[in-house]
């Protein structure tokens, strides 16, 4: 399965920037070829059905632990970011967390909600064996509030999350991107 995948990549002539190697570390490399395979099959489906444009979000937490975070969420977003490009496909939408999506819900659910919250993606560990990992973070508050991660989706639906009012600079450039991505798609010619 791994040489299949090396083979493929010979098939497209990327630009050396693109390549794994010295300037792009194996994981980061690892994001940028999960973004070319969700570019390949986007255009796949919008192939299928050309009516419709379809847009691609590949999620990956920017994790890692505070020693380890910095510049992590940059290279991450530019991996999957490269990974679009290198497939020509210009609806792809970079979703890194910094340091992990809780750090989001977290914003939304502490004590004084939507306040302050770009310090969490300074202060929160993005690993989860860290003392008090997100994780354990947002369990507790969803049961301050006799709910669970399985409540979220209604949580957001009713609006006790309100994604228009976090206010992170990974959740923003997220949103920006989309917003983009989402205009472009509304502007498509017929």
């Amino acid at each position: 399965m791994e040489f299949a995948a090396k083979e493929r990549l010979h098939d497209v002539d990327l630009p050396r920037s693109f390549l794994v190697g010295k300037r792009r570390e194996y994981e980061t490399g690892l994001h940028f070829k999960n973004a070319r395979s969700l570019a390949r099959l986007a255009k796949e489906k919008q192939a299928a059905d050309p009516q419709y444009p379809v847009a691609a979000v590949l999620f990956h937490d920017a994790d890692g632990t505070r020693s380890t975070e910095r510049g992590l969420f940059e290279a991450k977003w530019k991996s999957i970011s490269d990974g679009f490009k290198a497939e020509q496909f210009d609806r792809g939408i970079p979703m890194v967390p910094k340091p992990k999506s809780e750090a989001w819900l977290l914003c939304a659910l502490k004590s004084q909600p939507y306040q302050r919250c770009e310090t969490l993606e300074d202060s929160l560990s993005g690993n989860d064996h860290s003392p008090n990992p997100a994780k354990d973070q947002l369990e507790v508050l969803l049961s301050e509030q006799n709910r669970s991660v399985a409540d979220l989706p209604e949580m957001v639906a009713q609006g006790v999350i309100d994604p228009g009012r976090i206010d992170m600079p990974s959740f923003n450039r997220f949103r920006a991107r989309l917003e983009e991505v989402t205009r472009q798609m509304i502007r498509r010619p017929e």
